[in-house]
Order: structure tokens, then C-alpha cells, then sequence
């Protein structure tokens, strides 16, 4: 409810709170409509002007909405706009000047909205979603349309129907015709969002099947939890497909045999470069990190977890495989400005999003933020330093090793020739003993 009597502030204020929280606005200009409607109607929020005069007549207005809930026994938070007191009741006071962006942030206060309900109260009529996400569901519950540009506006035609099955192959030929993205109606996009979770939660559990199958289920997750983090941030649910995603690869990880065999497998798959990368650094790093005299049982298991932690999140912003090819701020500020200013700002990205991450290991954040050299997560180095988190020397070394490798094709990486150009290229790469000393143990350890 918005009680005030300029007309003008209650057209823009009605207005922009629709906008900013699709939210349904009663405009009432003076008291006397407040008891019916608090009578007859459940507001989340009232917002009232401290006073106004009308008739030469000062109107108390916020006393009597105050007073008016009191009588009626209802509990509804209130922001009064202008100077006020009164010695009871749930209440915020903004100035009387003040820029409609402190009246957002006092409603999110009041309302406790939290980033994830205020991005789907921003969301539009039709809400697009990566045409990834579809793939390897087998049906949905709700209706799905595709987007037309014409000379009229945007056009939204439904091309599947709420229950359907879903087919692979018509998914794979939009995406081939160059449909990125199906769209769902605003009211289902948490629904579908739902089902999507639970699908990908029941899917990743899966681990009686092939390796090759388990790589397929694996880089779909890992493309959906991308998806979804940065659709809604972190959420229950995300948390839950995350760490499920984590926990199921370090398994995998765990239970294979020679890096080679592995390496093998994750070539021969058709999943993204960005899933084979992060499960190559993952498998690289629990076939290092016992050699690195960092603990042994409990305690290497909890430096393994951070690592793991650390390469699934650390470029989960980053959806190119050009832009996880880049390692200069040169390259970076060759990309079209969205893609550069992403490319140069993604670990700061992260590691933000990581803090809000419940139960996330120590220190993980700051790892993330170092990952590329620098100590802001800003941009890269032009040398790397020493005066960074040992954890993530060993991290940016195998990173870079993972690259050189995932560049090469599986009968290539059998010559002992291009094996010793890869170690060549890591050593004019890295010149600071840190750095050399983890290329000279995998180079002493042969894992391909």
C-alpha cells in the first residue's frame, strides 16, 4: 500500500516499485481508505508520507496508519517517508528527499528479499534458459518456446508441451540451427529450475555406468551447475548440485587407474573442454599432492578438498573455451568489451560468489582470487610471483600443464618428443624456483 497525496510521487513511485519488485501497488491518497483496505486486503508493506496537508489541514498520516494497525491487530511493516517517532510498531524512516534507489534497498531490508528472490522478481514475461539444460532431460513440466525477432517485437511460440518427453535429437538441431536458448513463462521458471535439479541430483549418482558415460554425466552437471549459479547464485539448490557434482568426481578420481587410461578416455568423450579441463586439473592435482609433503590422511585429504573446490569454481564464470585459453591481458583486450572485461575480472567474480558458499573449505575464496598470479583477482601478470599462496603456485602450474595437454591430440602425447616440448614450454613459462620445482616433479613422475 502506498499512502500519499501528491499525485505525481504516487504515478512514479507506483511505477517504479512495480518495475523494480513486480509487485502489486495500492495508491491510496489519504486516510480514509486505509482501514478498508487493511481490513479487507494482506499487504507485505505499507509506504506512507509522514504528513501532508490537504485543505490547509496537516494530516498525520503515518500516526494513523500506525494507529490504524494497532486497532486492527495486524502486524505489516512500515516505511515512512519523512521525520517520524512513535512508540510502537514495526517501522523504517527515510528522508524526506530521497533517491528512489534508498527506497529499494529499505524494501529489501524490511522484506528480507534475498538476491536469488530478487533476481526472479526481476525476470521478464518469458525467461530464457541455455539450450544445454535440455539435453539430457527426459521430459518437462512445464511449457517450453522458442524466441522470434520479427518487425512487430519479440514472438515467443511454444514448441513443447508441459509433460511431453523430451528428444535428443530435436534439442541437438535447435542448437545446431543456432537456438542458444529455449524460454519458460516467469511463473515456471522455479518449477523448472526444480525439476532440472532433481533430474541432474539423480543423475549424478549414477556411477554404475561406463567411464565414458560417467564423463557425459559429469560435464553435464558441471555445464548445468554453471548454468544455474549464474541464473540464481547460490541457492539451496545449487549447493546441493554442486556439491554433489564435487563429491561424485572426486570418487571418480579416486577410484581410477593410470592418468594415461584416464587421459585416454577424457579425450576420446565428446564433453566440453571446460568439464575435461577442470577434471584433468582435479585428477592431476590427487596424483601430485602426496609428493608435495603436504600431510598425510586426514590432513591430505582436506588440502585435496580444496583444491578440488578451487578447480571447480575457479573459472565457473567462464563459458568459452577460447576465454579458459587465455592467459595475458593482452589476448583479454582483443575480445569485444563484455567478454574482456568478464575474462579479466572473472576470479574476483568467483571468488565473491564462493564466500556465500555454506560450509566451503578455508581459504578456498583467496585461492580462487590468486588462481591466474594476482593477488586481486584481477586480470594476469605480467611475471609470476612467488608472493602468492603456495597452494596456488601448484594450482596455476597444473592448470597451465592441463592446457598443454588437452592442446595435444592422444597419439601425439605418446611421442616422448612432444612430451619434452610441453615440460620445455612450462619451463619458459615459470622462472621462479616455486613454480620450476612442480614442473620438475612431474617431469620426474611421468604420468603420461
Amino acid at each position: 500500500m502506498l499512502v500519499e497525496l501528491d499525485e505525481r510521487v504516487l504515478s512514479l513511485l507506483k511505477e517504479g516499485l512495480s518495475s523494480e519488485f513486480d509487485s502489486t501497488v495500492h495508491c491510496v491518497s489519504g486516510l480514509e481508505k486505509v482501514k478498508d483496505l487493511l481490513s479487507a486486503v494482506e499487504f507485505d508493506l505499507i509506504i506512507v508520507r509522514n504528513k501532508f496537508l490537504k485543505d490547509d489541514v496537516t494530516i498525520e498520516a503515518a500516526k494513523g496508519v500506525m494507529n490504524t494497525l494497532y486497532d486492527l491487530r495486524k502486524s505489516v511493516p512500515v516505511i515512512v517517508l519523512g521525520e517520524f517517532d512513535f512508540p510502537y510498531g514495526t517501522y523504517e524512516v527515510l528522508p524526506d528527499r530521497f533517491r528512489i534507489e534508498e527506497l529499494y534497498r529499505l524494501i529489501i531490508k524490511v522484506l528480507n528479499i534475498s538476491e536469488a528472490e530478487l533476481k526472479q522478481l526481476k525476470l521478464p514475461e518469458f525467461v530464457g534458459m541455455a539450450i544445454e539444460n535440455f539435453t539430457f532431460m527426459e521430459n518437462t513440466c512445464c511449457d517450453i518456446y522458442i524466441k522470434l525477432d520479427s518487425k512487430e517485437g519479440e514472438k515467443y511460440l511454444k514448441r513443447i508441451n508441459k509433460f511431453d518427453s523430451i528428444d535428443r535429437d530435436v534439442i541437438l538441431k535447435y542448437k545446431n540451427n543456432h537456438v542458444h536458448f529455449f524460454y519458460v513463462k516467469k511463473n515456471e521458471h522455479t518449477n523448472l529450475l526444480n525439476h532440472l535439479l532433481q533430474h541432474s541430483l539423480e543423475k549424478i549418482v549414477q556411477i554404475s555406468k561406463s567411464a565414458i558415460a560417467i564423463h557425459e554425466i559429469h560435464s553435464e552437471n558441471y555445464g548445468i551447475s554453471q548454468n544455474l549459479i549464474e541464473a540464481v547464485g547460490i541457492t539451496p539448490h545449487t549447493i546441493r548440485l554442486a556439491n554433489a557434482a564435487i563429491g561424485v568426481m572426486r570418487k571418480s578420481i579416486e577410484g581410477h587407474g593410470e592418468i594415461s587410461e584416464l587421459l585416454e578416455q577424457l579425450l576420446a568423450n565428446k564433453t566440453s573442454y571446460a568439464y575435461k579441463r577442470n577434471y584433468l586439473i582435479s585428477a592431476l592435482v590427487h596424483e601430485l599432492t602426496p609428493h608435495l609433503n603436504w600431510g598425510t590422511g586426514e590432513q591430505l585429504e582436506a588440502q585435496n578438498e580444496k583444491m578440488t573446490f578451487l578447480s571447480f569454481f575457479h573459472d565457473i564464470y567462464l563459458r568459452e573455451e577460447s576465454h579458459l585459453k587465455i592467459f595475458s591481458n593482452e589476448e583479454a583486450k582483443d575480445l569485444d568489451i563484455q567478454s574482456s572485461e568478464l575474462v579479466l575480472n572473472h576470479a574476483n567474480k568467483a571468488a565473491v560468489l564462493i564466500q556465500s558458499f555454506p560450509h566451503s573449505p578455508s581459504d578456498v575464496d583467496i585461492f580462487i582470487k590468486q588462481h591466474h598470479g594476482t593477488v586481486k583477482g584481477v586480470g594476469f601478470p605480467d611475471f609470476y610471483s612467488a608472493s602468492i599462496s603456495p597452494m596456488v603456485i601448484v594450482f596455476i602450474v597444473i592448470e597451465k600443464y592441463t592446457y598443454y595437454i588437452l592442446e595435444m591430440t592422444p597419439e601425439k602425447l605418446k611421442n616422448e618428443n612432444v612430451k619434452e616440448i610441453i615440460f620445455n614450454q612450462l619451463y619458459d613459462d615459470f622462472h621462479q624456483p616455486s613454480y620450476r620445482k612442480i614442473v620438475d616433479i612431474f617431469k620426474k613422475l611421468k604420468f603420461l
